[in-house]
């Protein structure tokens, strides 16, 4: 990476399209990228997107470059925001700034992920349901854009996948990357889902795999509730053999090449793989 400090980088980018920032202040970041709250000169509030350095290790695109993720997540949003209109809301409008040390600047989704509610304040386990219902059904719907026949695109194919109805994957789908409100008496209401640089094209079924390991493996009984949510929306019953060989296989991926430290998390994965091997 550069000296630059990653604010600075990102009102450079902004002046070289023409935009100038009032305000561009530190937000909750995560494993990849600088996030910053950005109020532009016109008033306009965005996010802006500054990569780390290299990308975290992808198992499904190893070879995966900062501009890669950062072109896949803008086509993403774009496909997604033509067929979805709005349901559920994703990170636009959205501006790839490309360079040497590329850039983002999106749209700013209302609310907070349900895993800072979870990690803060505990969620009762009939909350927790609940919202694995409405992450179920808003899957779904983002599993309505399918792959494009008839232009290019950045997106890879999930690889060793049947993909004969491709259709768009966010791959890295969980409580930190939706995002909404608590509202009494209703519960959680989520309102969009950001962060698609892991984005690929495959088989519905696939895109359960990072919700086994940060969820299921420890709560299994919350499957049910998320695959009923799924139905609800679209329909559709997932194939549950090939749900749960996705989940095995993350949860054996992991267990080989980043095993979690809390031997209680680690025991139940491993329960988790034995009891799910055998319904497979």
């Amino acid at each position: 990476m550069s000296d630059v400090e990653p604010a600075e980088l990102l009102r450079q980018r902004l002046r070289e399209h023409g935009l100038e920032a009032s305000s561009v202040r530190p937000a909750r970041s995560g494993l990849e990228h600088h996030l910053f709250h950005v109020v532009l000169s016109d008033g306009a509030v965005r996010l802006g997107k500054v990569p780390k350095g290299q990308m975290t290790l992808d198992p499904h695109w190893p070879d995966r470059t900062s501009i890669a993720g950062l072109r896949a997540e803008a086509e993403a949003i774009a496909l997604g925001q033509a067929k979805l209109r709005g349901t559920p809301q994703l990170p636009e409008p959205y501006l790839l700034m490309e360079g040497d040390l590329p850039a983002a600047l999106m749209g700013v989704i209302p609310g907070v992920p349900p895993e800072e509610s979870l990690l803060k304040r505990g969620m009762d386990h009939r909350t927790l349901r609940a919202v694995c219902v409405e992450m179920g059904r808003m899957l779904a719907e983002l599993h309505r854009v399918k792959k494009p026949t008839d232009a290019p695109t950045v997106i890879p194919d999930l690889p060793g996948q049947d993909c004969s109805d491709p259709r768009l994957l966010h791959m890295d789908f969980h409580l930190g990357n939706v995002l909404g409100n608590f509202q009494l008496g209703q519960g959680w209401r989520l309102n969009g889902v950001c962060d698609w640089t892991s984005a690929h094209w495959g088989p519905r079924e696939a895109d359960v795999g990072e919700l086994g390991a940060s969820l299921f493996a420890t709560n299994p009984d919350l499957l049910d509730d998320f695959l009923m949510g799924y139905r609800q929306r679209s329909g559709i019953v997932l194939n549950y053999s090939r749900v749960l060989d996705v989940l095995v296989s993350e949860l054996e991926r992991r267990l080989r090449d980043d095993p979690p430290d809390e031997p209680r998390i680690k025991n139940a994965w491993y329960a988790r793989v034995e009891e799910w091997s055998r319904q497979i």
